[in-house]
């Protein structure tokens, strides 16, 4: 199991940006970001997915993730998740009562425990977990988090070290990668179709080098308007 220390996400320092390009099959389809900032007491996480995928000719299938968690004293204090999959709409809620997190969504009203980490997989305390909450279904997901090994991922100027986990459970085909520090860097999972969909870590130059012009970066609301050092 990782033992890198990780800031927790009260501590008051604000982590770096994570922009990753997402790849299906080893081709480029969309971007995933995460910005990181201080909202009154609490930290506030920005999340956003962008995928188009050709299908045929004539048609392009898009998906569209947009979550926004807050944090305060080391625990998951409010939630907001929407999600544009083809035609379908999705919205999660999320907020504490009473000591418990009551969400809002597709699986109905739960009332959960506040110690539970959503699904965005940016903090690498998930993988003390055996549960987590599944910010695509409202619900929770069970996790058996197994080591796998150490790869070597590329970066902007070079490479580093992450070490490789396999999340198990009703998670089986996803596999998640964190380096020394803690630091995300990398995820994969199966699709519907059963095609391989994979996120690599990419830097500020690449990032600022396509989100002036109408690319895949610069649909991604997130994407675009990241500010300061990313951690690719």
């Amino acid at each position: 199991m990782c033992t890198a220390a990780q800031a927790a996400p009260d501590s008051g320092a604000v982590p770096a940006s994570l922009a990753f390009e997402v790849r299906r099959n080893g081709v480029a389809i969309g971007t995933h970001c995460v910005a990181f900032a201080r909202e009154d007491s609490r930290l506030r996480v920005d999340v956003a997915m962008d995928l188009e995928v050709p299908i045929a000719l004539w048609f392009d299938y898009r998906y569209r993730y947009s979550a926004t968690e807050w944090w305060q004293s080391g625990r998951l204090d409010a939630l907001r998740v929407e999600i544009e999959d083809g035609g379908d709409r999705l919205r999660i809620d999320g907020r504490t009562r009473d000591g418990r997190l009551e969400i809002d969504g597709p699986q109905g009203l739960l009332r959960l425990t506040r110690d539970l980490m959503p699904s965005n997989h940016w903090n690498v305390a998930i993988l003390q977990q055996n549960e987590l909450l599944n910010t695509l279904t409202g619900g929770t997901s069970a996790l058996d988090i197994k080591y796998e090994g150490r790869d070597r991922i590329p970066l902007e100027g070079g490479e580093v070290d992450a070490d490789r986990y396999r999340l198990g459970g009703d998670l089986s085909d996803t596999r998640v990668w964190y380096d020394p520090r803690g630091q995300w860097r990398g995820l994969e999972f199966a699709a519907r179709d059963g095609s391989t969909v994979r996120l690599y870590p990419r830097g500020r130059a690449a990032v600022s080098a396509q989100t002036t012009t109408e690319t895949l970066w610069s649909r991604n609301p997130v994407c675009k308007n990241l500010s300061g050092p990313l951690s690719g």
